[in-house]
């Protein structure tokens, strides 16, 4: 093929030496240049590293959010169970608390009357003449003559021991003499003193009562029974 360098016409003849329309020497056209089509470049070092940090940015956002998400979560179901709790405690009542059923107080068996010895005898007669008879902290009114009105009188020693009593102001006639005058208030343990006593007669039940440190026993029906004066 030829091409006339004046008119670019193109012929296809190639023995024609001259353009058929302006008479120029004709040239033999070339082979059409190859067009290159640029390629892409190939990405660089720093623009790898520059996509890894944005993956990298969105990772970590995506876990914090979802980290931030699930405490938020957790923190408001710990509140509502923390106010379910406190209304469910509000609204149950405390069941009553049972009734302790009183047991039966075991009052001990008076001890018998002992013998009376003529010594004691004797002391009774003075008695009856205002004498005073010193007894011990655990001497019982039964030891004496239990003759309803009689009266003694006692000298009860300093620094006693609390002995047994049953009865509240009437006492059984087993009753510690010198005890039961601590507990009507005549005399104290620590320093004893002078106790009138007069029988009276026997009661079918006697209370119990706490007075100045001293604690009486209850007890069914006795004989014999007296009061300190």
């Amino acid at each position: 093929m030829k091409v006339c360098p004046k008119c670019e016409q193109t012929f296809n003849d190639d023995n024609l030496m001259f353009c058929l329309l302006d008479g120029s020497p004709l040239a033999l056209l070339e082979s059409q240049p190859t067009v290159v089509i640029p390629q892409t470049a190939a990405p660089t070092a720093k623009n790898t590293t520059m996509l890894w940090v944005a993956l990298l940015v969105l990772l970590i956002l995506f876990v914090g959010g979802a980290f931030a998400g699930l405490l938020i979560y957790y923190y408001r179901s710990q509140g509502e169970n923390a106010g379910v709790n406190n209304s469910n405690l509000a609204n149950t009542k405390s069941p009553p608390k049972p009734t302790a059923t009183p047991k039966p107080v075991s009052s001990p068996t008076p001890a018998a009357p002992s013998p009376v010895s003529a010594e004691t005898n004797t002391a009774t007669k003075n008695d009856e003449t205002d004498e005073i008879t010193p007894i011990a902290w655990n001497t019982a009114a039964v030891t004496f003559k239990t003759d309803v009105g009689r009266t003694y009188k006692f000298q009860c020693p300093e620094n006693g021991a609390a002995g047994s009593i049953w009865g509240s102001d009437i006492y059984t006639a087993d009753s510690s003499i010198c005890t039961a005058a601590v507990h009507a208030g005549i005399i104290t343990l620590d320093r004893g003193g002078v106790v009138t006593i007069e029988f009276r007669p026997g009661r079918s039940v006697y209370g119990s009562t706490v007075r100045n440190g001293i604690t009486s026993n209850t007890y069914g029906e006795y004989p014999h029974s007296f009061v300190v004066r």
